[in-house]
């Protein structure tokens, strides 16, 4: 048996990025042999016989572990074909890259969230044709100002707030064939969130953050962390949008709304730095454990 993490090679064509480094870091110190691969190093390959999936680093076999830190789901499907164990799933990972099949899921598992709208499928060629009866609908039921979000993205870059009509119309313009949402702005929470890292059935650290400039509290564009004690509710929300979800850990991401606390969004490769940073807990090295208990 052996464990592989896989990483992003396109994005990162000069060595680990941070998460990665960290968790290779971790399993040094926690005495697992694991090898630290880009997804470009491997090629899936499918025929009479089944599937392979071979490369730079020798052939994937049944019962090797794989530390998933990628969203090349079409890798990580063709490894768990060949028998290997991927933390997360390939399923999991799926379903949380696209931010409207997350809120399908949680939905479906009756879980808190801001009311959201799924966009139409659109074309570049005529992505105006067909919208007026979306725009209806979303200034009716959510009003303004209101957030648009592609449903591919990280880091809070594809994240947009519209204020107005005319605001919501370029925003929806502006995505061409790009798939999106828009969802109920949480005046309560602009600016501020609340990160729960989950690793297996347990809240290990979390952190608020806060940002005086923008509506998203992401520390990649300027907010701050601070560590965070949170509530029995909203570890119990945290854990449960993880089992909905399939994921082993993950970070999620908390509003607070008039109600109670709400999902804003569920992370299954969550950057660790910030919230490692803000809280002292050595996130990198928590989910090494789970993986190498789960594998023993």
């Amino acid at each position: 048996m052996a464990y592989y993490l896989v990483y992003n090679g396109f994005w990162n064509p000069d060595g680990l990025p941070e998460s990665a480094a960290a968790l290779a870091d971790a399993a040094t110190r926690e005495g697992v042999t694991l090898t630290a691969t880009p997804n470009t190093a491997w090629i899936a390959r499918y025929d009479g016989c089944g599937t392979a999936v071979a490369g730079k680093y020798g052939t994937l076999t049944r019962g090797d572990a794989v530390l998933f830190w990628d969203k090349d789901t079409r890798l990580a499907h063709a490894m768990e074909a060949v028998g290997a164990r991927l933390f997360n799933t390939a399923t999991a990972v799926e379903v949380c890259d696209d931010k409207l099949k997350t809120h399908a899921v949680l939905a479906k598992a009756g879980l808190p969230m801001p009311q959201t709208l799924a966009a139409p499928m659109t074309y570049v060629e005529n992505s105006a044709a067909g919208c007026a009866t979306f725009w209806n609908a979303a200034e009716h039921t959510l009003g303004f100002p209101m957030v648009v979000k592609e449903c591919f993205g990280s880091l809070g870059g594809q994240v947009y707030l519209a204020h107005d009509r005319r605001e919501l119309e370029d925003l929806t313009l502006s995505m061409g064939a790009k798939p999106f949402l828009v969802q109920r702005f949480i005046a309560a929470s602009a600016g501020n969130d609340k990160r729960l890292y989950v690793v297996g059935e347990r809240v290990t650290a979390a952190m608020r953050r806060h940002s005086d400039t923008d509506f998203r509290a992401n520390i990649e564009n300027g907010g701050v962390g601070s560590a965070y004690t949170p509530t029995a509710e909203e570890c119990e929300l945290a854990l449960a949008a993880c089992r909905a979800l399939g994921l082993c850990f993950g970070g999620v991401d908390i509003l607070d709304g008039e109600d109670g606390p709400l999902l804003c969004e569920v992370n299954s490769n969550a950057h660790m730095a910030g919230i490692t940073a803000s809280t002292g807990v050595d996130v990198a090295r928590e989910i090494i454990r789970y993986v190498k208990e789960k594998m023993s």
